[in-house]
């Protein structure tokens, strides 16, 4: 118990620890992170906004650097897009010929109408909503988008999320109370990122429940 407690107060010296050791590796996992949630269609529920977040944080704090941070995972978060547009555009329709677990056909439906609503505008807009955005690249593939719209509206995506995520992050690890008491501000900064996805999925059953 008090190796636990120690950890959780002297956060801040063992990560700058593992920063250490790990080297550029930590930054690497984390745009490895960001890459995969939309990248590789399969794994929306990896914590792209909480990731931001508290990557900022450590940077506020001076565990890890904001100006290595702020372009690699911007880079990151637009291959992703391209990535998994591509997926879309030559092997889509193939995936979708059947129902299959990793692809739901509530998520690809809600992703697609998504799409057809608000047409490129849809890959700026759902970066900011969870699962839909790690589907519509893909939606935007199977559609036939042209390539270079695509990537227009993944990098416009890819700069404000980043900039805005990561940098509330790093203002959050700049007040002096945050590194003093990194773990509650850590944990705090996972609940804030954690929350629209929270009230989205909560109206969302509302709905569903209501309408049946």
């Amino acid at each position: 118990m008090e190796r636990i407690l120690d950890y959780i107060v002297n956060m801040d010296a063992y990560l700058a620890q593992l920063v250490d050791v790990l080297g550029p590796w930590a930054y690497g996992a984390v745009a490895a992170v960001i890459f995969a949630e939309t990248g590789l269609v399969v794994t929306p529920w990896l914590p792209g906004e909480s990731l931001l977040l508290t990557s900022g944080t450590l940077a506020g704090s001076g565990i890890v650097e904001v100006v290595v941070l702020a372009p690699l995972l911007f880079a990151a978060a637009f291959l992703g897009d391209v990535s998994n547009y591509l997926i879309g555009r030559f092997i889509g329709r193939y995936l979708l010929r059947k129902p299959r677990r990793y692809l739901k056909p509530e998520h690809v439906a809600q992703a697609h109408e998504f799409y057809e609503r608000h047409g490129g505008a849809a890959i700026l807009f759902a970066r900011f909503l969870p699962i839909v955005r790690t589907l519509a690249p893909f939606v935007a593939g199977v559609a036939g988008m042209e390539i270079h719209k695509l990537m227009f509206f993944a990098a416009s995506a890819s700069a404000v999320w980043v900039t805005i995520f990561l940098g509330a992050g790093y203002w959050f690890g700049t007040v002096p109370w945050v590194q003093e008491y990194l773990a509650v501000g850590l944990a705090i900064a996972v609940a804030v990122s954690v929350t629209p996805g929270f009230i989205a999925y909560v109206v969302h059953h509302v709905r569903k429940k209501r309408a049946a």
